[in-house]
């Protein structure tokens, strides 16, 4: 045995003598947890009394030794994790020649990480993982086809409390591969709303993202490390919330900004660009762009007329196109908004965002999509401030016109679902096994897109834009069940990986729709939650679960 094999058997050796003299209560501890470890197993099928090749159970921080052979070139081991951690699972050679693999699965098999330097690494180790309380399988192989010994441990460290994020004092703070997770709390104001920005000092992306309630673990939204940060708008009201930012694996190191303000005072928090602080400020209709083009993340291809911030910066939707009109919604850096129409000056351009429909100013916009063919619209020529205009239940746009010169309405564009939009209210990815099951986030149903077209069975108005999307792996479980619960009557549509719609109205004896898949495949799933009635908007939670007791 080489030097390196020498060392990590002394290290070995050297950590059992020590869990000896620990003395029998902590001996004890590990026999209780090993049989509850063995118990597990058995009830879930992963270990077989009759299986030659039943994993081995590993506990956290322990060294193991192990021979890959030709009766057995790959190893598996069973971890129990008893409270929520980050893991990360390393093999280190102790035969000349081999080069490990090693790989995280949860309990149904579905792989979770892996990590396989080449055909000459002797020590291998996976990024920091977070995982929840449940068995995973850890296993090793050769990368290289070399057999022999080796060592295995799985180190872990308990998640580290979140830290109080103050009001409108910027906070910076980075995650990396050896401090993988970083948390803030924060509780909702009873008599404003808030804003909090998380924005990414890098050019390439940033850490993941996710918004949660504190205090029921729901999952409100979430942002990818493809993005570069995010602005969530946080209703008035008491209620406790949750960030966590996780690293993303685009650099060594993700720093970032983080911030809580007052919506009645948003310049308190700074966004990163490009390393340089600048304030949030709500832009005006005659806004000088300050990002630069290639900070702005390309439009995503459309069939319809889209737009976006031409800034990077928040801009207004109003109510009626002229700076007079109150502000009825607002479009940031990662919002796409479709357009209905336009003024005939080409000025102000009718959109709908996220089913509020309103207009923007054309100095502060970008656009995507077919934009040529979007219709005049010809508003009344003495506008009333605080006027709207809505559609009638033929389809086509309500507008004043002088009544010297009567002017004939444009009909307005026939809005369709769009699986190539940024969701509404973001996406994840699930894996077959996934925890906490249902995996739940906050939804409002309602849109300008009668889902009829689709055909028979499909009801309801929704946006353009799925509402929400899930990137699943499938594994062993053959039910994925998406469902809805509201305060209304609601339709789902759910666009499958093999991009086939399928709808539902009512089910389980109540107006709350629902779609399973019975053997799922992996791929993404679009889901669209659209309201019954046309123009309602109504409030509720979206349900992912592959366990067919949660149901509406």
């Amino acid at each position: 045995m080489g030097g390196t094999g020498t060392f990590f058997a002394f290290a070995y050796t050297r950590r059992e003598s020590i869990v000896l003299k620990k003395g029998k209560i902590v001996m004890r501890r590990s026999s209780i947890r090993l049989i509850c470890l063995l118990f597990i197993l058995v009830a879930f099928g992963v270990l077989s009394v009759s299986a030659q090749t039943a994993p081995e159970p590993l506990q956290l921080d322990e060294n193991q030794t192990g021979t890959l052979s030709t009766a057995a070139p790959t190893i598996r081991y069973a971890l129990l994790i008893d409270t929520p951690s980050v893991i990360s699972a390393r093999v280190f050679a102790i035969t000349p020649g081999l080069a490990p693999t090693v790989r995280v699965l949860d309990i149904g098999g579905a792989l979770l990480i892996e990590a396989n330097n080449g055909a000459n690494a002797t020590a291998v180790q996976t990024a920091p993982l977070s995982v929840e309380v449940g068995v995973y399988q850890i296993e090793v192989s050769s990368a290289n086809g070399v057999l022999g010994d080796y060592l295995v441990n799985v180190e872990a460290a308990e998640l580290a409390p979140p830290q109080a994020l103050p009001g409108g004092t910027p906070v910076t703070g980075e995650v990396s591969a050896g401090a993988a997770r970083r948390a803030y709390a924060f509780s909702g104001a009873g008599g404003n709303g808030l804003i909090l920005v998380v924005q990414s000092s890098l050019t390439i992306g940033g850490p993941n993202i996710v918004l949660k309630d504190a205090d029921t673990d729901e999952t409100l939204a979430t942002s990818s490390a493809r993005l570069r940060g995010a602005r969530y708008q946080i209703p008035a009201g008491i209620a406790n919330y949750l960030v966590e930012i996780t690293y993303g694996g685009l650099a060594n190191t993700e720093p970032y900004v983080i911030c809580l303000a007052s919506d009645t005072a948003p310049q308190t928090c700074p966004l990163e660009v490009g390393g340089a602080p600048q304030s949030v400020v709500v832009a005006t209709e005659a806004v000088v762009p300050t990002l630069a083009p290639t900070f702005l993340a390309p439009l995503p291809p459309s069939n319809v007329c889209i737009a976006a911030s031409a800034t990077g910066q928040v801009v207004n939707v109003r109510q009626g196109p002229a700076t007079t009109f109150p502000v009825v919604t607002q479009v940031n850096s990662t919002t796409i908004a479709n357009v209905l129409g336009k003024l005939p000056d080409n000025s102000w351009y009718l959109v709908n965002v996220g089913g509020v429909t309103g207009w923007m100013s054309r100095s502060v916009i970008r656009f995507g999509g077919p934009c040529d063919t979007v219709p005049n619209i010809v508003p009344t020529a003495t506008a009333t401030i605080g006027a709207t205009l809505t559609p009638t239940s033929t389809g086509t746009l309500t507008t004043a016109t002088p009544t010297s010169t009567p002017t004939p309405t444009s009909p307005s564009p026939v809005a369709t679902l769009n699986f190539s939009l940024p969701p509404v209210f973001g996406s994840t990815a699930l894996i077959s096994g996934f925890l906490p099951d249902p995996f739940t986030v906050g939804i409002t149903a309602g849109g300008p897109a009668n889902v009829g077209y689709l055909g028979s069975g499909c009801a309801g108005n929704a946006t353009s834009a799925p509402s929400f999307s899930v990137t699943y792996t499938s594994g062993s479980f053959t039910l994925l069940r998406f469902y809805f619960i509201g305060s209304g009557d609601t339709t789902m549509v759910v666009n499958s990986p093999s991009r086939s719609y399928f709808c539902n109205d009512d089910s389980f004896s109540t107006n709350n729709p629902t779609v399973d898949f019975n053997t799922p495949t992996s791929g993404r799933y679009d889901v669209w939650i659209g309201t019954f009635v046309q123009g309602a908007n109504i409030s509720g939670t979206l349900y992912v679960t592959e366990r067919s007791s949660n149901r509406p």
